[in-house]
């Protein structure tokens, strides 16, 4: 297989996030969505943030990865989420860019 083969354009793609606990809490799943292909630097900012539990420039980066269905950040500086839903929505996040490595 020639490497051009495996070349895309990142595609939007939908994150449901809809846990026991936050169907509870909010009655509903929640929607977001998130390219499935990010850049390197992206893809392991994202992952050495998370695994040395470095929160503030873990949320920076979340902050560009939750977007709404026209690829726009649902967040301003100012604003943030519950932190259940960031939680699960970073949780969600590492499952997809997990995958982009099998």
């Amino acid at each position: 297989m020639k490497i051009q083969q495996l070349v895309s354009t990142p595609q939007l793609q939908e994150i449901v996030l809809d846990s026991e606990d936050l169907l509870e809490t909010y009655g509903e799943p929640i929607t977001f969505y998130t390219y499935d292909i990010v850049p390197m630097a992206t893809y392991f900012d994202f992952f050495n943030a998370r695994s040395k539990n470095e929160y503030e420039a873990l949320t920076k980066l979340i902050r560009t990865m939750i977007l709404d269905e026209n690829g726009k950040s649902v967040m301003g500086e100012d604003q943030d989420l519950p932190i259940d839903i960031m939680a699960a929505a970073v949780v969600k996040i590492g499952d997809i860019l997990g995958k982009s490595l099998g």
